[in-house]
């Protein structure tokens, strides 16, 4: 009896996934972050309550409170599915922040602008819950790499406001929108990137136990003609 040894193109055990896969959701995430804190910057939220007529409130209501309330919702998407379809909810997702963003930053009222926070708010859900869902699967490497991306994201919430005060004092409020989509961008090629990679290398189904399946007889050349 002969022993069969392990195919070199076996799967990785414990359905390990590798950490690359999340660069573009780990921008989209760290983008949603920065999104989270950075209308809060004093010139900025002063002039966008300038810009579009809104009170303190209101500004409050649509900057926060809807951001956070589709972020819930995208988030739990993100958790649900992220770690079976990493690359379309990342996809979905980054594509839900770029019109968001754009919305915001193009907002001509306050309808609009509530609609772009709400779209990139569901997006930067969903990006943050599929890449903990997914990172979960990296194996020994999970750790690691959700280590990283807790570390920046704590970085995004903190600057954001005076990144976006900067930037509000010295070209205008929706510049802080602007400024997110080339980011975006480069997460919505390398999630696309990544997949493609991953759907080229997924593993092929192994043989059984007992080795390759023969051929059926009529199709085997060595096979003598029948009553021969």
């Amino acid at each position: 009896m002969h022993d069969h040894q392990p195919q070199g193109n076996a799967a990785p055990p414990g359905g390990e996934r590798p950490a690359w896969a999340l660069i573009g959701p780990g921008i989209a995430a760290l983008t949603g972050l920065y999104l989270l804190t950075m209308p809060f910057g004093p010139a900025a939220r002063l002039s966008l309550q300038l810009d579009l007529a809104l009170s303190s409130q209101t500004a409050l209501l649509m900057t926060l409170v809807a951001y956070l309330v589709s972020a819930a919702a995208g988030g739990a998407l993100g958790v649900g599915l992220g770690g079976r379809l990493l690359t379309t909810v990342g996809l979905a997702a980054i594509a839900f922040m770029i019109i968001g963003v754009l919305l915001n930053a193009l907002a001509p009222d306050a309808g609009i602008y509530l609609t772009g926070r709400v779209l990139s708010g569901l997006g930067a859900g969903g990006a943050v819950g599929a890449t903990v869902a997914f990172a979960r699967r990296a194996g020994r490497r999970w750790g690691a790499v959700v280590a990283i991306l807790a570390g920046l994201g704590v970085l995004a919430l903190i600057v954001g406001p005076f990144i976006n005060h900067g930037l509000s004092s010295a070209l205008g409020w929706r510049w802080g929108y602007l400024i997110t989509v080339l980011p975006l961008v480069v997460g919505l090629i390398a999630a696309a990137v990544s997949g493609f990679v991953l759907l080229l290398t997924r593993r092929p189904a192994q043989p059984n136990s007992a080795g390759m399946p023969y051929p059926p007889a009529e199709q085997r050349p060595w096979t003598a003609p029948p009553g021969t």
